[in-house]
């Protein structure tokens, strides 16, 4: 085991050891069901299930090695299985992210790691920063609610968690990326992932800050405890960039880093910030600010949130050293990750736009977006999630109420509950229950009725959690997809030719 064990926090951590030094680890879990013969199986204790429980799954796949923090436990197992070693820790979600991390080498030390933070945008700071900083000549990977990629593609890889993943399963993606050539990594940070340790024995070049709203208070309980959630990245980075505009976060970080500050945002306060705005139907332009100097610049992304998330970029590639002339000639190669307003071209005659919207905030920002769009009718459709607080839903209502012409209301992971009992949460949130008021359980059915509604000009809205490859229905990751969803529609309807 003493292989296992190279820096001295790990030792802290560990409370006793007993049973022989294993020869070899060739796995490490934290799924029983993923323990392989030789393997290490650690013991995390959640909200919904201990993975004491699962011990004995883990020894008949093959467990050598069990760390866990129920001494009676273990101690109960090592009487049965004195062949085996057990560990007892403190904190096993510390321990799994020092054990993984030496079971991949340290592999995260290869690479430089980028942070970001913050309830809206993270998604699509990331996937700018990353195709930023590639276009710039620098090999950069992302991890987060849109996949992970390398520096040309999109990885296979199972996911633990919809966004930042378990800390084992982290490594072993900071392992992958390091030998496919990635110097640089751009990762979102949950709120969530955080607290739970995911991230813990991480350092970050950087730490990026976008804004800081009501969300997740099911898990965290009070904004200040999310507030300090979110601040726990800052400890762990050596520069931060941060937006300015924002009073949900910003003062905190700008009043406690230690670090190299950097900020950007809408203000002439801001060390970067933009002026002199310009919506144009190939995206956007500005003129960007920074140290006295003016900068013309367009980039091919609609909406001043995004405008945003352009210069939470921008600024991060400056602070890893980048000129601004640099970034500026990179800026037309900066791409959003699928399903952040995504434009569909496919269908003739209609516009089509894919958006990750399902907050009433973030549907009030799409809104702002699309106000420079032409067209006759809007065609939307709003979604209520089945495993998120059922109190949030009528916000939704309330947010598109006199916006469309047309509404569809539909279900994403409906988990548990009842899509029909989802839905009459959403409408419960309209004051005057809309004429062109649609319900469809099946987002799939949902997105052909608004296809199916649109006439030639119109505009359709599809918003909700469109980037998903599933969906949770009763504990199940169901398969789905809204694109091909779309392109069955419109093969059907001899919009396209089938592939």
């Amino acid at each position: 085991m003493t292989y296992l064990i190279d820096k001295p926090e790990q030792l802290e951590n560990i409370l006793f050891i007993i049973g022989p030094i294993p020869s070899s680890i060739k796995s490490l879990a934290y799924d029983s069901r993923k323990v392989t013969s030789s393997g290490c199986f650690v013991c995390i204790k959640g909200q919904q299930t201990d993975g004491h429980d699962y011990i004995q799954a883990a020894i008949d796949h093959g467990a050598s090695v069990i760390i866990g923090t129920n001494k009676e436990i273990l101690l109960e197992y090592y009487y049965k299985r004195p062949d085996l070693t057990f560990v007892l820790v403190r904190n096993s979600k510390k321990a799994l992210a020092q054990f993984a991390s030496t079971f991949y080498k340290d592999a995260h030390k290869h690479t430089h790691l980028i942070g970001v933070t913050g309830t809206n945008g993270k998604t699509t700071i990331t996937a700018y920063i990353r195709s930023l900083l590639n276009a710039l000549g620098t090999s950069t990977g992302s991890i987060g609610t849109a996949g992970v990629w390398d520096q040309h593609e999109e990885i296979t890889f199972e996911r633990s968690t919809p966004t930042t993943p378990e800390s084992a399963d982290l490594h072993e993606i900071f392992s992958h990326l390091h030998q496919k050539g990635t110097t640089h990594t751009v990762m979102e940070a949950t709120s969530i992932a955080l607290h739970q340790e995911r991230l813990h024995g991480l350092q970050f070049d950087v730490a990026v800050h976008s804004n800081l709203s009501p969300e997740h208070l099911d898990y965290h309980e009070t904004m200040d405890n999310y507030r300090e959630a979110k601040m726990m990245l800052f400890n762990q980075a050596s520069k931060a960039v941060v937006n300015i505009d924002d009073d949900g976060m910003a003062p905190d970080i700008l009043k406690s880093f230690e670090g190299e500050l950097w900020t950007y945002g809408l203000e002439p306060d801001a060390d970067v910030f933009a002026e002199n705005i310009r919506i144009l139907e190939s995206g956007t332009a500005f003129d960007l600010r920074f140290q006295g100097k003016t900068y013309s610049v367009s980039v091919p992304i609609y909406g001043m949130h995004n405008l945003s998330n352009v210069l939470a970029a921008f600024t991060t590639c400056l602070a890893q050293g980048h000129l601004p002339e640099e970034i500026i000639r990179a800026c037309p190669y900066i791409e959003g990750p699928p399903g952040r307003f995504q434009i569909i071209q496919a269908y003739t005659g209609r516009q089509m736009i894919l958006d990750f919207a399902h907050t009433p905030l973030s549907l009030k920002t799409l809104f702002k977006s699309v106000e420079s769009f032409t067209y006759n009718r809007m065609i939307l459709v709003i979604t209520g999630i089945g495993i998120r607080e059922p109190e949030l839903r009528p916000g939704i209502a309330r947010a598109v109420e006199g916006i469309a012409d047309e509404i569809i209301v539909t279900v994403d992971h409906p988990g548990d509950e009842n899509p029909e009992q989802v839905m009459n949460d959403v409408v419960a949130g309209f004051s005057d229950k809309p004429t062109h008021l649609h319900l469809e359980a099946k987002r799939g059915k949902a997105i052909h009725k608004a296809m199916s509604r649109a006439c030639e000009g119109d505009l359709i809205l599809i918003t909700g959690i469109c980037m998903e490859s599933f969906q949770i229905i009763q504990g199940r990751r169901v398969p789905y997809n809204d694109l091909e969803e779309i392109h069955s529609y419109l093969t059907k309807h001899a919009f396209v030719t089938p592939s």
